[in-house]
C-alpha cells in the first residue's frame, strides 16, 4: 500500500450532497470495483472485503464524513471528501485477523446510489435479489502483498485518504458543519463549552483546602464478560492508573472521558485483539472492554464514531440500575413463558 499523506483526487462530489436521513443503495460489487485503483482504493480510501455483504442493499445515511481523526493524532483533524457514514454498519474484522475494534465503515458517494424515501425498506427477498451472485463478488485483499501479517484497512489508510484540516479558528468549517447537520447549534456550542467548563471545575477543585481521601484500591483484572454491569471510577481513582502521558499500558485516557465518571454501563465485549492503525499489525489486548453506548461524540466533527476502549482498572463491578434490573427481569420472564 502507498503511504503518502495525500493523493490526487479522482472524484467530483455529486449534487446535491448526501445528508443525514437520506436513503441510499450500495452499488453492486462489480460496479464498485471499477472505481478502485490497484490498491483497492478510491481517493486513497480502501473498499474493504467486510463491506461486500452490503452491496445491493439499502441503508440510511447517518452523517457526512467531513472530518476524521488519524493515528498518530493530528490537530486540526483531517478532511475527508465525498464520503458518508451509514447507520449501524461497522466492521466485524472477520477478514482482518479477527480485529475487534468495530470501526464504522466510510462510504464514498461514488459507491452509493440515492433512492427515494418511499423505497427505503425493501423486503428480504428483494434485497437478496439486488445483491451480487457469489461468482460476481471480487476477491479483495486485507494484507499488504509482500507481508501477510501487515494489514491495511480504512483506518490504517486514513492519512493518505484525507487532506490537512482547516485551522480551528476558521468559522467557515463550523457553518458547513451546521449546514450538513454534523452538529446542531446546541451540540456545536457544547463541543466548545464542555472542555472549558471541565477545566474550570478542575481548577476550582484544586483550590479546595480539604484533604482528599486516599485513592481506593484498584483491581486491574476484573474478568468482565458481556452483559456485566460496571461503574466508571471517579477521576481521583483513575489518575493513579495513568503514566505521565495520561495512558495505561499505552491506552490513552483522554480528558473527554471524564464525563463518563460515575456512570453505570453494561459491558458489550471483551477485546482480545485489534489492529494498530499506525503499524497495521495485530495487537493482543488484555483487561480491556467496550461498553454499550460508549462511543466518541464527534469530537471536533470527527465522523468515525469509534468505540471507547476501557481498561478494567478504570472500572468497578456494579449492580444494574433499578430500571435496567426490572427490564431484564421482564425479558427473562417473557423468555421463560415462551419456553413453557
Amino acid at each position: 500500500m502507498q503511504t503518502e499523506a495525500t493523493v490526487p483526487r479522482q472524484t467530483s462530489k455529486p449534487e446535491p450532497a448526501l445528508l443525514p436521513g437520506d436513503w441510499v443503495e450500495v452499488l453492486p460489487a462489480a460496479e464498485i470495483l471499477q472505481t478502485l485503483d490497484s490498491d483497492q482504493a478510491l481517493d486513497g480510501l480502501p473498499f474493504m472485503p467486510e463491506m461486500l455483504p452490503y452491496c445491493g442493499r439499502r441503508h440510511r445515511v447517518a452523517l457526512r464524513a467531513e472530518r476524521t481523526c488519524i493515528a498518530p493524532p493530528e490537530v486540526p483533524f483531517r478532511q475527508l471528501r465525498d464520503a458518508v457514514v451509514l447507520e449501524g454498519l461497522r466492521c466485524d474484522g472477520s477478514l482482518h485477523g479477527g480485529c475487534e475494534l468495530g470501526c464504522m465503515f466510510l462510504w464514498k458517494e461514488a459507491w452509493l446510489r440515492r433512492v427515494p424515501s418511499d423505497a427505503s425498506m425493501p423486503d428480504t427477498q428483494a434485497a437478496s435479489e439486488q445483491a451480487d451472485p457469489p461468482d460476481a463478488i471480487p476477491a479483495l485483499r486485507s494484507t499488504v502483498e509482500d507481508d501477510p501479517e501487515h494489514y491495511f484497512c480504512q483506518a490504517t489508510e486514513l492519512p493518505r485518504a484525507t487532506e490537512p484540516g482547516e485551522p480551528v479558528w476558521k468559522p467557515g468549517q463550523y457553518l458547513r458543519f451546521l449546514r450538513v447537520r454534523t452538529f446542531t447549534p446546541s451540540s456545536l456550542f457544547l463541543a466548545f463549552a464542555r472542555p472549558v467548563v471541565r477545566r474550570i471545575v478542575w481548577f476550582l477543585e484544586s483550590l479546595d483546602p480539604r484533604p482528599k481521601p486516599p485513592p481506593a484500591e484498584v483491581e486491574p483484572h476484573l474478568g468482565l464478560q458481556p452483559g456485566d454491569w460496571v461503574e466508571i471510577r471517579c477521576r481521583d481513582e483513575i489518575l493513579p492508573t495513568l503514566d505521565s502521558r495520561g495512558a495505561n499500558k499505552g491506552l490513552d485516557f483522554s480528558t473527554d472521558l471524564y464525563r463518563f465518571c460515575g456512570q453505570k454501563m453494561q459491558v458489550e465485549r471483551q477485546l482480545d485483539r485489534i489492529i494498530i492503525e499506525a503499524t497495521g499489525r495485530l495487537h493482543d489486548m488484555r483487561d480491556t472492554v467496550t461498553l454499550k453506548g460508549s462511543i466518541c461524540d464527534h469530537y471536533r466533527g470527527c465522523a468515525r464514531g469509534m468505540p471507547i476502549l476501557w481498561r478494567e482498572a478504570w472500572l468497578k463491578r456494579s449492580d444494574p440500575p433499578p430500571r435496567a434490573s426490572s427490564s431484564n427481569a421482564v425479558e427473562e420472564r417473557a423468555w421463560t413463558e415462551r419456553q413453557d
